[in-house]
């Protein structure tokens, strides 16, 4: 258990460090960075990809831009979440006890981050990504509390 423990320990700093790196990020860089998979997403869906370039420009800033940045939001959100809720099944306590605490680290992180990002240039402090953030770390641990279900099921099979 406590190699278990510190992985997943190790895994949250990681996390979260990645998190801090990308939100400390100023606005040009930033956008920079989802812009080109925003590119990339825009070469390869036919649909954009067939499109007069100017209306594609308006789809892409307007339409495909934020789609991405708040999918990169969810996302690594639902990775601390299921690192959080795999540390926490590492403790002999009630189960509700460690899903809460594990989506009330997440959402506490997530808050932080915004107020983060408040003072990094070009950055601002939205209530929406907290909101985002916080779904994605409930999304991490029903993953994780799923994984774990299915595993014991296969277990207990086995042994009978």
């Amino acid at each position: 258990m406590k190699v278990r423990r510190t992985i997943f320990f190790i895994l949250i700093i990681i996390n979260c460090m990645t998190i801090f790196y990308f939100s400390n990020q100023v606005a040009n860089v930033s956008s920079n960075s989802s812009g080109r998979i925003v590119n990339f997403l825009a070469q390869v869906i036919p649909v954009l990809k067939n499109m007069p370039e100017e209306e594609r420009q308006v789809v892409c800033s307007d339409v495909l831009q934020p789609i991405v940045r708040k999918t990169a939001h969810f996302s690594i959100y639902t990775l601390l979440g299921f690192f959080t809720m795999n540390f926490a099944l590492t403790f002999n306590v009630d189960k509700y006890k460690r899903g809460i605490a594990s989506w009330g680290a997440g959402t506490l992180y997530a808050v932080t981050d915004e107020l983060h990002q408040y003072f990094v240039p070009g950055r601002s402090c939205e209530f929406r990504d907290v909101c985002i953030d916080s779904l994605g770390v409930f999304t991490g641990i029903m993953i994780a509390i799923l994984i774990v279900k299915i595993f014991n099921v296969l277990c207990q099979r086995k042994r009978n």
